[in-house]
């Protein structure tokens, strides 16, 4: 009996896990004005290019907001001055464990 209600317990909390997932992962693009942003795939991920018109500092870089299953975690891009191309943060999966970009931001240096 104790099992039964073990795994009755378990399922019931994936289930909750599960449904407030996409609530919290719902996040979106932070963008300053001036910037537009690009999302790309690759190999058992997602990356993302962002290009800025000259702001108010020095340069910028890009924050990409990457989750797999349960895990979630931030990856920085390098800072790129003004002028000098796109700043790129790549989120990296692997074969059983592909990941996602769920947002991403912009900070301004």
């Amino acid at each position: 009996m104790r099992r039964k209600w073990a795994v009755l317990s378990i399922a019931v909390l994936s289930l909750v896990g599960l449904s407030a997932a996409p609530a919290a992962a719902s996040g979106g693009d932070f963008a300053p004005p001036g910037c537009f942003g690009e999302r790309y795939g690759i190999l058992f991920g997602q990356g993302v290019s962002v290009s800025c018109f000259p702001g108010a500092g020095y340069g910028y870089r890009v924050i990409a907001h990457c989750t797999t299953g349960s895990a979630f975690w931030f990856v920085v891009g390098r800072p790129v001055p003004y002028g000098f191309g796109p700043a790129v943060a790549e989120c990296e999966g692997s074969l059983l464990a592909p990941v996602e970009l769920v947002a991403y931001q912009v900070d301004e240096i």
